[in-house]
Protein backbone atom coordinates (compact mmCIF):
# COMPACT_ATOMS: atom_id res chain seq x y z
CA UNK A 1 0.00 0.00 0.00
CA UNK A 2 2.56 2.69 0.73
CA UNK A 3 4.68 1.77 -2.24
CA UNK A 4 1.13 3.01 -4.53
CA UNK A 5 1.05 5.96 -2.82
CA UNK A 6 5.09 6.54 -2.97
CA UNK A 7 4.99 6.28 -6.60
CA UNK A 8 2.23 8.67 -7.57
CA UNK A 9 3.67 11.41 -8.92
CA UNK A 10 3.24 14.92 -7.47
CA UNK A 11 0.07 16.19 -8.00
CA UNK A 12 -0.78 19.89 -8.82
CA UNK A 13 -2.95 20.45 -5.28
CA UNK A 14 -3.37 18.67 -2.28
CA UNK A 15 -7.09 18.03 -3.18
CA UNK A 16 -6.18 15.79 -5.99
CA UNK A 17 -3.81 14.24 -4.14
CA UNK A 18 -6.20 13.59 -1.32
CA UNK A 19 -8.71 12.57 -3.72
CA UNK A 20 -6.53 9.91 -5.40
CA UNK A 21 -5.10 8.02 -2.18
CA UNK A 22 -9.35 7.65 -0.89
CA UNK A 23 -9.97 6.01 -4.11
CA UNK A 24 -7.04 3.65 -3.83
CA UNK A 25 -7.68 3.30 0.11
CA UNK A 26 -11.46 2.26 -0.35
CA UNK A 27 -10.26 0.05 -3.51
CA UNK A 28 -8.19 -2.14 -1.40
CA UNK A 29 -10.43 -1.93 1.60
CA UNK A 30 -12.89 -3.76 0.01
CA UNK A 31 -10.70 -6.43 -1.53
CA UNK A 32 -9.26 -7.23 1.94
CA UNK A 33 -12.91 -6.63 3.40
CA UNK A 34 -11.75 -3.87 6.44
CA UNK A 35 -13.41 -1.64 8.20
CA UNK A 36 -13.21 1.73 6.23
CA UNK A 37 -13.31 5.07 8.22
CA UNK A 38 -12.60 8.55 7.64
CA UNK A 39 -11.19 12.04 10.24
CA UNK A 40 -11.61 14.96 9.51
CA UNK A 41 -9.50 17.90 11.70
CA UNK A 42 -6.95 19.76 12.79
CA UNK A 43 -3.21 19.94 13.43
CA UNK A 44 -1.02 21.73 15.96
CA UNK A 45 2.43 21.65 15.47
CA UNK A 46 5.84 24.05 15.92
CA UNK A 47 9.19 22.85 15.56
CA UNK A 48 11.57 21.58 18.14
CA UNK A 49 15.75 20.91 17.81
CA UNK A 50 17.30 17.74 19.26
CA UNK A 51 21.32 18.68 18.88
CA UNK A 52 21.12 21.90 21.05
CA UNK A 53 22.36 21.17 24.60
CA UNK A 54 21.39 21.77 27.21
CA UNK A 55 18.62 24.60 25.98
CA UNK A 56 19.15 26.84 23.60
CA UNK A 57 20.02 30.50 23.36
CA UNK A 58 17.28 31.80 20.89
CA UNK A 59 19.40 34.01 18.45
CA UNK A 60 22.30 32.33 18.36
CA UNK A 61 21.80 28.56 18.48
CA UNK A 62 19.05 29.13 16.52
CA UNK A 63 19.37 29.79 12.58
CA UNK A 64 17.07 29.04 10.04
CA UNK A 65 17.98 31.95 7.90
CA UNK A 66 19.84 29.68 5.71
CA UNK A 67 16.55 27.65 5.19
CA UNK A 68 13.86 30.41 5.34
CA UNK A 69 15.74 33.22 4.31
CA UNK A 70 17.04 36.53 5.53
CA UNK A 71 13.32 37.66 6.67
CA UNK A 72 13.51 35.62 9.23
CA UNK A 73 16.19 36.66 11.02
CA UNK A 74 13.88 39.02 13.52
CA UNK A 75 11.59 36.73 14.38
CA UNK A 76 13.23 33.69 15.13
CA UNK A 77 14.41 34.98 18.39
CA UNK A 78 10.89 35.00 19.46
CA UNK A 79 8.43 32.64 20.75
CA UNK A 80 7.21 30.30 18.91
CA UNK A 81 3.35 29.55 18.76
CA UNK A 82 1.67 26.41 17.31
CA UNK A 83 0.27 26.12 13.59
CA UNK A 84 -3.48 25.40 13.52
CA UNK A 85 -3.80 24.03 10.10
CA UNK A 86 -6.47 21.02 8.78
CA UNK A 87 -6.39 16.92 8.91
CA UNK A 88 -8.25 14.65 6.80
CA UNK A 89 -7.62 11.19 6.60
CA UNK A 90 -9.22 7.72 5.81
CA UNK A 91 -8.80 4.32 7.55
CA UNK A 92 -9.64 0.86 7.70
CA UNK A 93 -8.64 -1.67 10.83
CA UNK A 94 -7.65 -5.04 11.19
CA UNK A 95 -8.87 -7.09 14.05
CA UNK A 96 -5.98 -9.38 14.97
CA UNK A 97 -7.88 -10.31 18.23
CA UNK A 98 -10.79 -9.38 20.88
CA UNK A 99 -8.63 -5.87 21.65
CA UNK A 100 -5.65 -6.10 19.52
CA UNK A 101 -5.49 -4.42 15.99
CA UNK A 102 -3.59 -3.27 13.16
CA UNK A 103 -4.56 0.18 11.44
CA UNK A 104 -3.24 1.65 7.88
CA UNK A 105 -3.64 5.07 7.52
CA UNK A 106 -3.88 7.95 4.70
CA UNK A 107 -4.17 11.05 4.97
CA UNK A 108 -3.35 15.09 3.95
CA UNK A 109 -2.16 17.14 6.87
CA UNK A 110 0.06 20.82 6.77
CA UNK A 111 2.45 21.02 9.28
CA UNK A 112 4.82 23.62 10.30
CA UNK A 113 5.77 26.99 13.00
CA UNK A 114 4.12 30.21 13.43
CA UNK A 115 6.54 32.65 14.38
CA UNK A 116 3.93 35.78 13.90
CA UNK A 117 4.79 38.57 16.77
CA UNK A 118 2.08 41.75 17.63
CA UNK A 119 3.64 43.12 20.72
CA UNK A 120 5.38 46.13 19.34
CA UNK A 121 4.16 46.02 15.65
CA UNK A 122 2.19 43.63 13.51
CA UNK A 123 4.64 41.00 12.13
CA UNK A 124 3.00 37.63 10.30
CA UNK A 125 5.49 34.53 9.62
CA UNK A 126 4.13 31.33 9.05
CA UNK A 127 5.69 28.31 7.54
CA UNK A 128 3.24 26.00 6.38
CA UNK A 129 4.06 22.43 4.84
CA UNK A 130 1.57 20.01 2.89
CA UNK A 131 2.02 16.00 3.16
CA UNK A 132 -0.01 13.10 2.19
CA UNK A 133 0.84 11.06 5.19
CA UNK A 134 0.97 7.38 5.87
CA UNK A 135 0.41 6.36 9.21
CA UNK A 136 0.68 2.63 10.72
CA UNK A 137 -0.78 2.03 14.06
CA UNK A 138 -0.77 -0.78 16.22
CA UNK A 139 -4.49 -0.74 18.17
CA UNK A 140 -5.86 -1.87 21.79
CA UNK A 141 -8.88 -1.73 23.18
CA UNK A 142 -8.96 -0.30 26.68
CA UNK A 143 -12.50 -0.27 26.93
CA UNK A 144 -15.53 -2.27 25.45
CA UNK A 145 -19.21 -2.04 25.78
CA UNK A 146 -22.42 -2.74 24.05
CA UNK A 147 -21.92 0.50 21.60
CA UNK A 148 -19.16 2.47 22.70
CA UNK A 149 -15.32 1.20 22.77
CA UNK A 150 -11.79 3.55 23.30
CA UNK A 151 -8.51 2.47 22.25
CA UNK A 152 -5.34 3.43 22.85
CA UNK A 153 -2.72 3.20 20.24
CA UNK A 154 0.90 3.38 18.80
CA UNK A 155 2.94 3.24 15.57
CA UNK A 156 4.77 5.36 12.82
CA UNK A 157 4.26 7.17 9.82
CA UNK A 158 5.84 8.61 7.11
CA UNK A 159 4.97 11.98 4.80
CA UNK A 160 5.38 12.47 1.34
CA UNK A 161 5.94 16.66 1.24
CA UNK A 162 3.51 18.48 -1.89
CA UNK A 163 4.20 21.74 -0.93
CA UNK A 164 5.62 24.13 1.35
CA UNK A 165 5.40 27.89 1.75
CA UNK A 166 5.99 30.65 3.93
CA UNK A 167 3.29 33.45 4.65
CA UNK A 168 4.81 36.58 5.61
CA UNK A 169 3.44 40.68 6.26
CA UNK A 170 4.41 43.40 8.47
CA UNK A 171 2.70 46.36 10.04
CA UNK A 172 -0.42 47.15 6.98
CA UNK A 173 1.30 45.35 4.33
CA UNK A 174 -0.51 42.75 2.52
CA UNK A 175 0.07 38.84 3.16
CA UNK A 176 3.00 36.96 0.53
CA UNK A 177 2.71 33.67 -0.01
CA UNK A 178 6.83 32.36 -0.79
CA UNK A 179 7.29 29.11 -1.75
CA UNK A 180 10.02 27.43 0.40
CA UNK A 181 12.60 25.10 -1.72
CA UNK A 182 14.16 23.91 1.12
CA UNK A 183 12.37 21.10 2.45
CA UNK A 184 12.92 17.64 2.14
CA UNK A 185 10.78 15.66 0.14
CA UNK A 186 10.47 12.99 3.05
CA UNK A 187 9.78 12.73 6.86
CA UNK A 188 9.15 10.41 9.14
CA UNK A 189 8.08 10.01 12.69
CA UNK A 190 6.36 8.52 15.67
CA UNK A 191 2.72 9.03 17.30
CA UNK A 192 1.14 8.40 20.62
CA UNK A 193 -2.87 8.34 20.53
CA UNK A 194 -6.48 7.29 22.07
CA UNK A 195 -10.02 7.35 20.71
CA UNK A 196 -13.07 7.52 21.68
CA UNK A 197 -16.10 5.29 19.54
CA UNK A 198 -19.60 5.53 20.26
CA UNK A 199 -21.20 3.57 17.86
CA UNK A 200 -20.02 4.91 14.46
CA UNK A 201 -18.36 8.27 15.28
CA UNK A 202 -15.50 8.80 17.03
CA UNK A 203 -13.51 11.23 18.36
CA UNK A 204 -9.63 10.72 18.17
CA UNK A 205 -6.39 12.30 20.30
CA UNK A 206 -3.10 12.09 18.74
CA UNK A 207 0.40 12.91 19.85
CA UNK A 208 2.93 12.99 17.41
CA UNK A 209 7.03 13.39 16.82
CA UNK A 210 8.69 13.80 14.28
CA UNK A 211 12.83 12.01 13.16
CA UNK A 212 13.92 13.67 10.31
CA UNK A 213 15.56 17.13 9.58
CA UNK A 214 12.44 18.63 7.51
CA UNK A 215 15.15 20.85 6.02
CA UNK A 216 18.27 20.47 3.11
CA UNK A 217 20.96 22.55 2.82
CA UNK A 218 20.20 25.24 0.08
CA UNK A 219 22.97 24.91 -3.15
CA UNK A 220 24.69 28.34 -1.80
CA UNK A 221 25.23 27.33 1.66
CA UNK A 222 28.36 29.12 3.10
CA UNK A 223 30.46 28.42 6.34
CA UNK A 224 28.83 31.46 8.03
CA UNK A 225 26.15 29.24 9.34
CA UNK A 226 27.96 27.18 11.03
CA UNK A 227 25.61 26.82 13.82
CA UNK A 228 22.56 26.01 12.14
CA UNK A 229 20.63 22.71 13.67
CA UNK A 230 18.73 19.88 12.65
CA UNK A 231 14.76 21.05 12.91
CA UNK A 232 11.86 18.56 13.07
CA UNK A 233 8.42 19.13 13.71
CA UNK A 234 6.10 17.84 16.60
CA UNK A 235 2.54 18.27 17.43
CA UNK A 236 -0.88 17.03 17.94
CA UNK A 237 -4.16 16.06 16.02
CA UNK A 238 -7.55 16.67 17.40
CA UNK A 239 -10.29 14.66 14.85
CA UNK A 240 -13.40 13.61 14.52
CA UNK A 241 -14.94 10.30 12.38
CA UNK A 242 -17.27 7.99 10.77
CA UNK A 243 -16.87 4.22 10.36
CA UNK A 244 -18.59 2.74 7.73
Amino acid sequence: MKDICIKIKRPKNSRHALFICIVVLSVFSKNVNAQLGIKIGTTASSFYYTDINPVPYKGFDIDLRPYLGFDIELVQTGDQKPLFSPYVSVFYTFNLTKRLGLRPELGFTQKGVNFSQFDYERIIYKVKISYIEIPLSVTYQILQKENSISELYFGGYAAYRINAIKKVASNNSSIKKIKVNSVSNFDTGLHLGVNYKHKFFLIDFRFFMGLNNIFEKPENWTNIYFSTQKTKITGINISVGYEF
